[in-house]
């Protein structure tokens, strides 16, 4: 066979897998783009070894040709090489000055979220609800699964997880592609109520299509000069089913991806409209990646004072914590993470709070323990029990900081909740409802769902006593601990709140303080 038959074979062969693997993995047609440019270079490679395979006995006569095809080879290297000039070693600063954020007091600044709408289920038990609730449809349970989506979201300010259904198989995907996804799930993060939310139309542009309808290739065809992630599935005020796919430039020369506007795809006729960032529908919550915002707040904390002081110094560098969550607030969704200083010494310097539409920032400085510290005490609380806590929410309630978390069985279901005091960790209110946290911190009781205020005690009520202790346990009352001590042969009790080292108190220590005529410690003094 000639070589001229050889060439057209290799490179007919060269061309086919060149589209199977643009059609999979759909990279921007944009030199921008770290997957484009990964793709010339592989092309380019493969040609140059189909030619050097050809031409062994002429590779010194065809100089300019193999000189022309190592052109995107060097332009490659010229784009690496202005990549290190444009990095953080030259232009600290210029990356610390990617967000912009306020500082803001606590006390007076912090948005006061509605004590009835605070999200207590995270991504993992909306999953498993959700999952759940599927498993309780006969007709849909064979032929559809939940997707892992699970978006958080703001519907009329109000917090919930969205997820389409996908196909269960390739088999199911054959049978049902024609009618689409017949519904998607929402799920209520206060309640944990899973809604079914039947479509007038059926859902045919998905994550979980095959072919040209799945959502990402749909967008390529449409956008091919557009560098954009995964879409995100929302759904506006009126539960119609969106993707939208928020668009990129780079920043710096080749790098530093930021985003420039964003796609929404209609997910059941698939049209599409693309926006820029000013004038984006209102339903979207969620344009920047919590991936993008805690990278851009990590280089604020490193870089501000240039790189060498973050390498070295080290002076006044800070990083957030290991995990985030989401608040919502004025029909957005704002992400939340601590800050602490690059030693990871167990305790936050403050917190951030970005919104995810718009990217607006604000630090709260406030001295705390950090949310691994809170989750170990909300744990420690209910020790007996062996709950898991969720990464917690920062709250503010009456005007001090808070971290409120759910606790979780073996099985991953909550069980209960946890209050913990952000600036003194030890203190920690648990119960059964979220209600009951605030009712306890605000003084109250709750028995059979009523409330009644616990009565306060004049000084002169009061009786000192002192004493050594001659036994001494401890019960769960309304979800907070309660310690029993007998003392010269009569039995006093105490709040976990009184004092910090009471889980420590042991037989024949000696106690002073103050109780009331129903024998209640109101102060109470240990050795």
């Amino acid at each position: 066979m000639s070589n001229t038959k050889i060439r057209l074979a290799l490179y007919s062969l060269l061309s086919i897998v060149t589209l199977i693997v643009f059609y999979i993995y759909t990279p921007a047609i944009n030199i921008h783009s770290r997957e484009f440019r990964f793709l010339i270079l592989l092309i380019t490679l493969l040609v140059i070894a189909i030619e050097i395979s050809l031409d062994r006995q002429y590779f010194f006569k065809k100089k300019k040709k193999y000189t022309a095809l190592i052109i995107p080879i060097i332009a490659i290297i010229v784009i690496g090489i202005g990549n290190l000039f444009n990095s953080v070693l030259f232009r600290a600063n210029d990356y610390a000055d990617l967000i912009q954020v306020e500082e803001k007091d606590f006390e007076n600044d912090f948005p006061a979220m509605n004590e009835s709408s605070i999200p207590m289920m995270d991504r993992d038990t909306a999953q498993r609800l959700g999952d759940r609730r599927i498993g309780s449809i006969n007709e849909l349970v064979s032929q559809f699964v939940p997707s892992e989506t699970y978006t958080q979201i703001n519907i009329d300010n109000d917090p919930y997880r969205v997820t389409p259904l996908r196909y269960a198989s390739l088999v199911r995907w054959f049978s049902n592609r024609k009618e689409g996804i017949p519904i998607y799930l929402k799920v209520d993060m206060v309640s944990g109520a899973v809604e079914v939310e039947d479509l007038k139309e059926n859902i045919k542009y998905s994550d979980s299509e095959l072919l040209n309808r799945n959502v990402k290739r749909h967008l390529r065809f449409n956008y091919p000069t557009r560098i954009f992630e995964d879409p995100s599935f929302e759904v506006d005020e009126d539960g119609h089913p969106f993707y939208v796919a928020t668009t990129y430039k780079n920043k710096f020369w080749f790098t530093q991806l930021e985003p420039n506007g964003l796609i929404v795809v209609d997910a059941v006729t698939g049209e599409t409209q693309e926006y820029d960032l000013e004038n984006m529908p209102t339903w979207v919550d969620r344009v920047y990646s919590a991936d993008l915002i805690l990278q851009q707040l990590n280089y604020k904390g490193k870089y501000s004072d240039g790189f060498f002081n973050a390498q070295f110094g080290k002076r006044g560098v800070t990083q957030t914590t290991d995990g985030y969550n989401y608040i919502p607030m004025d029909n957005d969704i704002y992400l939340y993470t601590g800050v602490t200083s690059i030693n990871s010494d167990a305790s936050n310097i403050g917190f951030y709070l970005v919104n995810m539409r718009t990217k607006e920032s604000e630090f709260y400085p406030v001295t705390s323990a950090d949310e691994f510290s809170a989750m170990e005490s909300a744990e420690g609380s209910l020790q007996q029990m062996r709950f898991k806590s969720t990464f917690p929410l920062l709250i503010s309630l009456n005007k001090r900081p808070y971290y409120i978390s759910s606790l979780k069985d073996d099985s991953g279901l909550v069980r209960s909740y946890a209050l913990v005091d952000a600036q003194n960790y030890q203190k920690v209110i648990t119960s059964d409802t979220v209600d009951g946290l605030i009712a306890q911190l605000n003084g109250r009781s709750t028995a059979e769902g009523e409330e009644t205020e616990i009565e306060e005690v004049d000084d002169e009520n009061l009786t000192k006593i002192t004493g050594q202790v001659e036994n001494i346990s401890q019960a769960v009352v309304s979800g907070n601990t309660i310690y029993y001590f007998m003392i010269d042969g009569s039995i006093y009790k105490a709040d976990i709140t009184l004092h910090d080292n009471l889980p420590f108190v042991e037989p024949g220590n000696e106690v002073e303080g103050e109780v009331n005529e129903n024998n209640e410690f109101r102060t109470i003094i240990l050795d």
